[in-house]
């Protein structure tokens, strides 16, 4: 881990968090960039997406957020949904990451389809055809993460599970098909860390207005 955040924050006290290297990079102590592309099953699998999750909650960290944080995570090696505000700065984060990266490319992921449809220009087993399949792997991981952040900040800043229920993002969430990535791991997202945010905010407000 960086010795500190990119809220200038000493998180050097998190380094039991289990995060590869690979999906993130930092010099002489300071956080560099994290990299979306890095988890080739997308935010549901065991490791990757949960650990640039992980990874970029710490990174975008605020001072009161870290003082609650810290007597609860003593001794653990994954750090869950932080707080909604937290969550959100994290998808924001990885978005800006993701949208980056895929400007890089001299070419589109729709762009990389046609060519690979193409087996005059890319034949099979080619050099050309394994690096088009390369890049558009990469670029399907961003798509996915730019996706995510985009369906998913809109359902955080909701007040209700109803309130949800009722919204856009909601409603394209439920008609993803669950054998697309997609579907299947943002709504794993939505119930593992949207849905008990959100319940758990109200929860909050209900207890502190019975004081």
């Amino acid at each position: 881990m960086p010795l500190k955040n990119v809220n200038g924050l000493e998180i050097s006290n998190l380094n039991l968090l289990h995060v590869s290297k690979c999906a993130y990079d930092y010099n002489d102590g300071k956080h560099k960039y994290i990299d979306a592309s890095c988890d080739t099953q997308a935010s549901g699998s065991s490791r990757g997406g949960k650990e640039l999750l992980a990874y970029t909650r710490a990174i975008v960290l605020k001072d009161e957020e870290l003082r609650k944080l810290m007597p609860a995570f003593e001794g653990k090696s994954y750090l869950g949904p932080v707080s909604i505000a937290n969550e959100m700065r994290t998808l924001k984060l990885i978005r800006e990451t993701a949208v980056a990266a895929l400007n890089r490319f001299e070419t589109t992921y729709e762009e990389d389809m046609k060519i690979l449809r193409d087996e005059k220009r890319a034949p099979k087993f080619g050099w050309y055809r394994n690096a088009v399949l390369a890049r558009s792997g990469e670029k399907s991981t961003l798509i996915y993460y730019r996706h995510l952040a985009e369906t998913m900040i809109p359902l955080l800043g909701c007040s209700s599970i109803k309130e949800i229920r009722a919204h856009t993002s909601y409603k394209k969430l439920q008609a993803a098909s669950k054998k697309e990535n997609f579907g299947y791991y943002a709504g794993r997202y939505f119930e593992h860390v949207v849905q008990p945010l959100i319940v758990n905010k109200n929860t909050s407000k209900r207890a502190n207005g019975r004081r």
